[in-house]
């Protein structure tokens, strides 16, 4: 579009945004927030890549923001983050969310983000790895390298799993070779084993029942004399025979052969008594999380922990046009309910502020040729193997002399997670590396021939011989190098 056009589309929205009011009004739901400076809508002239509401994230708030963002009309982009679905795709079965007695928490994230892309939504795998909110609208950067400019921000960006940070835990040592947060991903492959779990919470308690099918013997960890976990949650793990709550117990240190955990040190946090205990072939932690904030350090206001503040009364925070809701901002209730109940709030907190700006179905149809095209975020799917016959075809008529098998299950949250980034990384080598998708939990002839250990599980072949594995996730940018070194 040319110069011209851009200015008379401005004229034209200038005089509908006179028409409208233009200024932030004191309006009714927003009026606690602090002060808010007038904005003048001719700071978007020139602009290209306009988000009206960006959301960042994909758990129960994110998707509860953008729903009723779409729903209301307005323009709604969700950029899912480095993992997909949150937090909630990493349970088993969840048992207390509304109307349902049952349901993989997976599955409810599945169908959440086919609900928010029916009324509208546009969800894009990419993630947020700067923003600038000195100015509006409010600049983010993606780790694809786009530059956003959000006229209302949603953060969603939710928590990290914390870490003991002990010796022989460390990525570079058994992190993903026994050492994870995710029994769901790995209970499989601990069949007939000793595990531990860390944590004394309804996480813990979670882990340790998805273990208890599989694993020979299960010893929670508990650094206090008490558990904090829920009364029915630990009714489910006392009724497991093979599952023993330690009390007053930590980990001092994961041992191993190189390849994978083969023992832990265990202290007693009482009279520091240390007791290594051999053949431990799994730990599994769930000691609480970090919420991931640090891109908005400087902006918005946040508690000595790092959770962002918001309200009262609502989920504005600090910041004009920008909220927060789920477990970035919320250290008390955790629960995946409470996120979605402030998700929603948060959608309509951003829905009335942007009615206050006087930002209208009008003045979207003019701003309409300056949207970010969500068709410049290029993935491709990857094809899928299941079979040894398949797998010999393809090594047959493959043109391209690198091959990369991405093992999988359908609910692996690291799988899931991953998952977009490869189909990124496709799509920026296609022609130079050939990458397949196999089904670990059908396709048991591939993975014995791999000797897959555990999921996710990616198997480098060059010119018909394996010449690495990678067991761990990685960014996009990080896994895009990793890659290219096979190219040489």
């Amino acid at each position: 579009m040319n110069r011209c056009k851009k200015v008379a589309a401005f004229i034209v929205l200038l005089m509908a945004s006179i028409i409208c009011g233009i200024g932030f009004l004191n309006h009714s739901k927003v009026k606690n927030q602090k002060k808010i400076p007038i904005i003048d809508l001719k700071l978007l002239e020139g602009k290209d890549n306009i988000v009206p509401l960006l959301v960042l994230g994909s758990g129960p708030a994110s998707l509860s923001a953008a729903l009723y963002g779409s729903r209301s009309g307005i323009r709604t982009y969700v950029l899912r983050g480095n993992k997909p679905g949150g937090q909630l795709t990493g349970t088993s079965y969840i048992e207390n969310w509304p109307a349902i007695k049952k349901i993989r928490g997976i599955e409810v994230m599945n169908d959440f983000e086919e609900q928010v892309s029916h009324f509208g939504s546009i969800i894009i795998s990419d993630s947020a790895t700067s923003v600038d909110l000195s100015s509006w609208p409010y600049r983010v950067i993606t780790e694809e390298g786009h530059e956003l400019y959000a006229l209302a921000l949603m953060v969603g960006t939710g928590a990290t799993p914390r870490r003991l940070n002990i010796p022989g835990e460390g990525d570079n040592e058994y992190w993903g070779k026994g050492v994870t947060t995710c029994a769901i991903c790995d209970a499989p492959y601990h069949r007939g084993d000793k595990v531990v779990v860390i944590g004394g919470g309804d996480s813990a308690m979670e882990e340790a029942l998805e273990l208890s099918p599989y694993a020979k013997s299960v010893h929670v960890l508990v650094r206090s004399n008490e558990l904090r976990a829920s009364a029915n949650m630990i009714a489910q793990v006392k009724n497991c025979i093979n599952v023993t709550i330690n009390y007053n117990k930590a980990l001092a240190e994961i041992k191993g052969d190189g390849q994978h955990v083969t023992g832990v040190v265990v202290v007693d946090t009482v009279t520091k008594e240390q007791t290594e205990w051999p053949d431990t072939r799994g730990v599994f932690l769930a000691i609480g999380h970090v919420p991931n904030t640090y891109i908005f350090k400087g902006y918005l206001n946040a508690d000595k922990e790092g959770y962002l503040k918001v309200g009262p009364g609502n989920q504005m925070t600090n910041w004009p046009g920008v909220v927060a809701a789920g477990d970035v901002a919320d250290p008390d209730y955790r629960q995946a309910g409470v996120a979605a109940g402030d998700g929603i709030k948060a959608g309509l907190d951003l829905v009335w502020w942007l009615a206050s700006l006087g930002f209208n179905s009008y003045v979207q149809e003019k701003l309409e040729p300056f949207f970010f095209n969500p068709h410049s975020v290029q993935k491709k799917k990857l094809e899928e193997i299941s079979s040894m016959a398949e797998y010999r075809e393809l090594i047959k008529n493959a043109s391209e002399s690198v091959i990369v098998l991405d093992f999988f299950t359908p609910y692996c949250p690291s799988c899931v997670h991953m998952l977009p980034i490869i189909e990124w990384a496709a799509a920026k080598m296609h022609g130079k590396i050939r990458f397949c998708k196999i089904d670990a939990s059908v396709s048991y002839d591939l993975v014995k021939k791999f000797k897959v250990p555990d999921v996710p599980h990616m198997i480098v072949i060059k010119n018909g011989e394996i010449v690495d594995r990678l067991k761990e996730t990685m960014p996009r940018a990080e896994f895009y190098t990793y890659l290219k070194k096979f190219l040489s």
